[in-house]
C-alpha cells in the first residue's frame, strides 16, 4: 500500500468564491425547499457572488479585527519598490 499523494502546492482559497459557495448552498435550499416560483440557479449564484463581494469589502470597512490584520498584513509584507540594493559593491573587498 502506497500512501496517498499530497498536492504539491495548495492552491490560493479566494475568499469570495468561498463565502459565495457557502451563500449558494443556504440560499438554494431555501429557495427550492420553499413553495412558489424558482429563479434560475445561475441568477442565485450570481447574486451569492455580489452579496459575497459587498460583505468583504463591508468587512474591511467597518470590522475593527479585519482592519487591524490587514494593516498588519500590509506592514509586514516587503514593497519592492522601497527596497535600493547596491550591486555595484557585492564581490567588492
Amino acid at each position: 500500500m502506497s500512501a496517498p499523494a499530497k498536492p504539491a502546492a495548495a492552491a490560493a482559497v479566494d475568499p469570495i468564491e468561498a463565502l459565495a459557495e457557502k451563500l449558494y448552498v443556504q440560499m438554494c435550499g431555501r429557495i427550492y425547499g420553499a413553495a412558489g416560483e424558482k429563479p434560475q440557479p445561475k441568477a442565485v449564484a450570481q447574486l451569492c457572488f455580489k452579496l459575497a463581494e459587498a460583505f468583504i469589502s463591508a468587512n474591511y470597512e467597518f470590522n475593527p479585527h479585519a482592519i487591524a490584520e490587514r494593516e498588519a498584513k500590509n506592514k509586514a509584507s516587503v514593497k519592492l519598490d522601497s527596497v535600493n540594493i547596491d550591486f555595484g559593491a557585492v564581490g567588492k573587498s
